[in-house]
């Protein structure tokens, strides 16, 4: 069991920012079953102004969070692809020898990442809608730029997709050139590859065009 200790993580669990009372419906839902959590993001353009979370949440984990949301404010929303959970540990320090949150496990410290991931890929998706392409507008390739960017938004928003990379940086369309979509997601172990390669395949499916090719981009 995690334990709060310094007296800097204790105020704020006492009187917490960014952890809310209550669900704001405009938060949304994190879909990992470890932590039950909501979360809304708030930029300008991508500098994080605000962020607020809700959810059935332990000592540490509210305090983690909070520490997060600190470190977080008025910073580019790329920071969370370089914030450890040990880095918003310290921050919460009295002392620097001391720990701030002891006793904090690998399967914690693991969840929080996730969640960290999820908030990093949160802002500006919308809602998961299901996605079908609509056949009236033709084959794909022959699309203008604009259409085919819209259309791979929202195949990349889609409740299948968000299920398939559920516990990971979710992906996102960088660049689309004739059949090519270049999309900025995972591609180092053996699993994130294995799930790109089914983000291929279905974009194939989807689309009904073989030929169309998906690059990944860190």
């Amino acid at each position: 069991m995690s334990i709060v200790k310094s007296q800097r993580a204790k105020a704020l669990l006492s009187r917490p920012k960014f952890v809310r009372p209550e669900l704001d419906p405009e938060m949304k839902r994190y879909p990992g079953d470890r932590i039950v959590l909501w979360c809304k993001v708030e930029l300008d353009l991508n500098v994080v102004k605000n962020l607020s979370f809700f959810g059935q949440l332990s000592n540490a984990e509210i305090v983690l969070l909070e520490s997060m949301a600190s470190l977080l404010i008025g910073k580019p929303i790329v920071r969370l692809d370089d914030l450890s959970v040990r880095e918003c540990e310290a921050f919460l320090r009295d002392r620097n020898s001391e720990a701030a949150v002891e006793g904090v496990t690998e399967d914690l410290e693991t969840e929080l990442r996730k969640v960290f991931q999820w908030v990093r890929a949160t802002p500006g998706r919308g809602p998961a809608k299901e996605y079908r392409f609509p056949s009236e507008k033709g084959p794909f390739r022959g699309l203008k730029l604009v259409d085919k960017v819209r259309e791979l938004k929202a195949f990349l928003n889609s409740p299948e997709i968000l299920s398939l990379y559920q516990g990971l940086s979710l992906p996102e369309l960088v660049d689309v050139e004739d059949l090519t979509a270049y999309i900025h997601a995972g591609y180092g172990s053996q699993r994130e590859k294995e799930i790109f390669d089914r983000l291929h395949l279905l974009g194939v499916e989807v689309f009904r065009e073989e030929q169309l090719n998906f690059i990944p981009e860190s």
